[in-house]
């Protein structure tokens, strides 16, 4: 949540265990950070008890309580709260806002920053409200989700951990933003055929790489969240698992054919080692890439 961490050349992860050094705190047992276009997501698990303060960050902030009881005690906006947060309970805070943070047992939590420009879209703006300690059943699903994913480390699929950004993004916005109505709103229409045509050539013709839901937008000329709201109707299925889908296909037609290793065939695949196309491909087909070789040989 420290605001140079943001837009800084050094990883968040790395500006993060600095920041909590310089202030006094001891590292974390573990740390875990996704960086995508719409935002940071930080897994912390075991931060010892302690105090920081904080500038006002140029992104939105929502802090989700993994631990079972957490006290926490906020300070911001000349307020000071004190209250013992629940598994799943959340806290959001607006960009700019100067706080301060003191928690009294090590502390297990998701937070997520979400700058003002995550919709990729100057006309719709995030601008939270304040809200020290509350709940949001949808809003806790995705959070679950985040959490599982950028668990992975290397491994966390970051297009659909932008996607999920974007989806909290939204919700955000409708239930917890200073917008006016008419900006809450999202279209519900589909892709034109060309649009879903050039999409869909441009991921065949990339899927060796890693790809973002703002680069695939762009190749339709939408703003990301609108893009995949629309390819989900439009394709049946959201951009991230259509990817996942797409590179698990060609990985069986390779396994099929080629004789080529599976390190070979994962990284060319856009995976980023064997265990990571090996887990991917075995919880899409079912079957492990080994057992896979076996049947159909």
């Amino acid at each position: 949540m420290d605001p140079q961490t943001f837009r800084s050349p050094t990883s968040h992860r790395d500006q993060w265990l600095a920041l909590l050094e310089w202030q006094g705190v001891g590292h974390p047992r573990s740390l875990h950070v996704t960086e995508v276009p719409s935002g940071v997501v930080q897994v912390t698990a075991g931060e010892p008890p302690g105090h920081i303060r904080l500038e006002g960050a140029p992104a939105n902030v929502l802090m989700f309580n993994l631990s079972p009881v957490q006290g926490l005690r906020q300070t911001r906006d000349g307020r000071s709260s004190v209250s013992d947060m629940l598994h799943g309970e959340m806290t959001l805070m607006p960009s700019g806002m100067p706080s301060e943070w003191s928690w009294n047992s090590a502390c297990d939590r998701l937070d997520v920053m979400l700058p003002a420009d995550v919709f990729g879209d100057e006309s719709t703006l995030l601008d939270v409200v304040d809200r020290r300690v509350f709940r949001d059943s949808e809003m806790e699903t995705i959070c679950r989700s985040l959490y599982r994913e950028v668990s992975l480390g290397e491994m966390a699929d970051r297009l659909f951990v932008e996607s999920l950004v974007m989806q909290l993004g939204v919700l955000l916005l409708r239930r917890h933003a200073t917008a006016p109505k008419e900006a809450r709103s999202m279209s519900p229409a589909g892709l034109t055929r060309g649009q879903a045509r050039g999409v869909l050539d441009y991921i065949e013709s990339n899927l060796s790489r890693e790809l973002t839901l703002r680069e695939l937008a762009g190749t339709a000329s939408l703003s990301p969240h609108h893009f995949a709201r629309m390819f989900k109707r439009t394709i049946g299925t959201a951009p991230h698992r259509y990817v996942v889908e797409r590179r698990v296909e060609h990985a069986k037609r390779m396994l099929r054919t080629s004789g080529t290793s599976l390190v070979e065939v994962g990284l060319s695949m856009g995976f980023c080692n064997q265990s990571h196309f090996t887990s991917t491909f075995s919880r899409v087909v079912g079957v492990t890439p080994t057992r896979f070789i076996k049947l159909h040989s």
